[in-house]
């Protein structure tokens, strides 16, 4: 079965972490989960959110106050659009974010298997003189 077959479904994130390159991992939103699903045709959509989020006082998503929106914001990740593999390689191309800088982009990522679990990691970042990536470790959705 190739890793495009294998990536094919819904996982569970069972853990995400900036990865130092001394080897230091610092989850970027402690307690995190999320669900990300690869489509046979090629879409993908990923929703990833940090624990313990506040609701709004109102019930209506588009009319929290300031400090609810920029708190709803600052604790989740979601964006969808197509997926190919190219090798080991996972290659996103962002339809739709949350986080606008990221609307028509690749993003590539390294994956690999263990058993039951998908590892993705991205390609190194440098950002301030410091170079991490990130890493994803996914299981199954049953």
């Amino acid at each position: 079965m190739s890793d495009k077959d294998k990536l094919v479904g819904t996982w569970r994130l069972a853990d995400w972490a900036r990865v130092d390159a001394d080897g230091t991992r610092t989850p970027p939103l402690p307690g995190a989960a999320g669900l990300i699903t690869y489509t046979a045709d090629g879409f993908m959509f990923a929703t990833l959110m940090g624990a313990n989020r506040k609701p709004f006082a109102g019930f209506d998503p588009m009319g929290g106050t300031a400090e609810e929106t920029h708190h709803a914001m600052s604790t989740a990740l979601s964006y969808c659009g197509r997926w190919r593999m190219e090798g080991d390689r996972l290659i996103h191309k962002v339809e739709l974010s949350i986080f606008p800088n990221w609307v028509g982009a690749e993003m590539t990522r390294t994956t690999r298997f263990e058993g039951d679990r998908a590892i993705v990691t991205t390609l190194p970042i440098t950002d301030g003189g410091k170079t991490f990536v990130f890493e994803l470790v996914l299981t199954r959705a049953r």
